[in-house]
């Protein structure tokens, strides 16, 4: 998988100094690092919502740090000597480099700059085509999408199929929302209507593989009616 990663090459290439850079990814999720001038490795520091892959370049936790600077990193996963090949497969698997690393008037994207779930989806499928409209309802929120993407405006939800999304969370209390940035222990949730009997579960997938549900919902628009019961399950 080839991705461009001007942002990770400059760092790498100059170094971060004693601090920590952040870099935004494509899907609005942000990580930090620290690394020295064309070091091989990196600290590599892991916001909620971003998961380390499952090979041996992130075996190497250091939950204990985090636990001493609780002030500076937060909630997350600190990840030491990380080959910067790794980092790069890393933002490669979540569709590279984001277009803007800097909020307006300030430095390079932070975590508290996470893309909230709506702008995450909107854009992405937005690429496919596809239109989003949020929708509320008891403090819930969620994006409807209509599966006629000719028509303009709010889907017709009471005679005309669609499928909505959302992230879901019952860590503390049961949440339906779109409203926050996506965080370890949500899932992504789409539910179909296809103009008949109750709403059906679409696909279900963790915070970190949004992709799929994009895929899913674009397979849904583009198939015939007949065939849109299905649902891509765990």
């Amino acid at each position: 998988m080839s991705t461009s990663t001007p942002r990770l090459d400059s760092l790498a290439a100059g170094g971060t100094g004693e601090g920590f850079d952040g870099i935004r990814l494509a899907d609005g999720h942000v990580f930090t690092l620290k690394v020295g001038p064309g070091a091989e490795t990196a600290e590599v520091f892991l916001y909620p919502g971003l998961d380390a892959p499952d090979t041996e370049a992130w075996v190497s936790e250091d939950q204990w740090e985090v636990w001493l600077t609780g002030g500076e990193f937060g909630d997350g996963s600190l990840y030491l000597d990380v080959p910067v090949e790794a980092v790069r497969d890393l933002i490669a698997q979540h569709g590279g480099e984001h277009g803007n690393q800097t909020a307006p008037g300030e430095g390079p994207a932070k975590a508290d700059e996470a893309e909230k779930a709506e702008a995450i989806a909107v854009r992405a499928l937005a690429e496919w085509g596809i239109t989003a409209h949020q929708d509320e309802d008891a403090g819930n929120t969620w994006l409807a999408i209509g599966y006629d993407q000719t028509r303009k405006g709010f889907p017709r939800m009471l005679s005309e199929p669609y499928v909505v999304l959302y992230l879901y969370s019952d860590t503390d209390e049961e949440e339906i929302t779109v409203d926050r940035a996506p965080v370890t222990g949500d899932e992504w949730t789409v539910l179909a209507w296809n103009g008949s009997g109750p709403e059906r579960e679409l696909i279900t997938r963790p915070a970190d593989r949004f992709a799929e549900c994009v895929e899913a919902i674009a397979d849904w628009v583009t198939s015939p009616l007949a065939d849109r019961s299905t649902a891509h399950r765990n």
